[in-house]
């Protein structure tokens, strides 16, 4: 089925006015229905061919998706046979790749256009279960004062290990942060702290956003349900001890990963000082286990390295660093 998609241009992501907003009060988080709601975001870069199967399983929980492609030059998004309705999705496609802030603020002001109180931001390779949205707005509604993110707990398809326990008490557990993928978001509140930081590119992004909504006063948790299958990285992660598996990444990623912890390990140490410490733990930890057990060791290391260093600078945006971006192939 063709898409019914409009392309849209690159948002800047700026805060926008939060007058008028409402709060989404217990009657209509219970008595609403979800396709009135939420609005979800799915960044794509790449896609493979299951891409429109995990979309065809998100169709009916919602009242639109946004589809995001980064994929650069023509795209790959727009030659899918997507599923569903095709008034029901929306494609922007970039025919570049602007990071996963950027894709992300294109999708809240969408979301925002369209009129929904939630955004859903998801990755392409997350497989959402038929109950995800429900059980994410009914946690929204089961929080005083309503959160301004409901992050998703999740199976790892690889250890089958739910990220929170699940047989505790409650529907939710309050976080420090959640991950991107499976969160649901409060448009306006999101556009008003200025949406997700464009600079960081990718990595983080989740990180420093809760962290900031929480410095604005607002509530972070996560479901103790289940609501999606999802994987952090490759395969072939290091285990370590305390920390589980640590996600298996290139070297570009390395780079980031570095860089933006470095960043918002600067910008938050004092108002989460813990949180801070053990973000820096297993930036160190996971350095070592790189060097040491994983493959392309070597270019990691000098991915991580720089990324340090334009952390610490305050060099931000796009990685432009030529080693990073193209590392030398047989180098262990």
């Amino acid at each position: 089925m063709a898409i019914g998609s409009a392309v849209k241009s690159h948002t800047d992501g700026s805060a926008v006015s939060r007058a008028g907003a409402e709060a989404v009060s217990l009657q209509e988080g219970a008595c609403g229905a979800s396709l009135g709601l939420v609005c979800a975001i799915v960044v794509a870069y790449y896609p493979d061919e299951e891409f429109k199967t995990r979309l065809r399983s998100l169709l009916p929980q919602v009242a639109r998706v946004v589809v995001v492609d980064n994929t650069p030059a023509e795209g790959v998004v727009r030659r899918l046979d997507l599923p569903g309705d095709a008034a029901k999705i929306h494609l922007v496609s970039n025919r570049a790749n602007l990071g996963i802030s950027a894709a992300l603020n294109q999708g809240l002001h969408h979301a925002l256009d369209a009129g929904c109180t939630w955004a859903l931001t998801l990755d392409q390779d997350t497989q959402c279960f038929p109950d995800m949205v429900s059980t994410l707005l009914g946690v929204s509604v089961a929080c005083t004062p309503t959160p301004a993110v409901v992050g998703g707990n999740y199976l790892d398809p690889r250890s089958k290990r739910p990220e929170v326990a699940v047989g505790e008490a409650g529907a939710f557990l309050v976080r420090k942060t959640v991950i991107t993928s499976g969160c649901l978001v409060d448009v306006r509140l999101a556009l008003a702290m200025g949406g997700f930081r464009e600079d960081y590119f990718i990595d983080q992004v989740d990180h420093e956003f809760c962290l900031r909504a929480q410095a604005h006063g607002h509530q972070v948790v996560i479901s103790r349900k289940p609501v999606m299958t999802h994987s952090v990285g490759e395969s072939g992660g290091v285990r370590l001890p305390l920390l589980g598996i640590l996600p298996n990444h290139p070297p570009v990623r390395k780079y980031y990963i570095a860089r933006n912890t470095v960043v918002t390990v600067m910008t938050y140490w004092r108002r989460e000082p813990e949180w801070c410490l053990r973000r820096l733990a297993r930036l160190l930890l996971g350095l070592g286990g790189m060097a040491l057990l994983e493959k392309q060791g070597f270019a990691k290391v000098r991915a991580f390295a720089g990324g340090v260093a334009d952390g610490l600078r305050g060099r931000m945006g796009p990685c432009t660093r030529e080693p990073v971006l193209r590392p030398r192939s047989g180098i262990s």
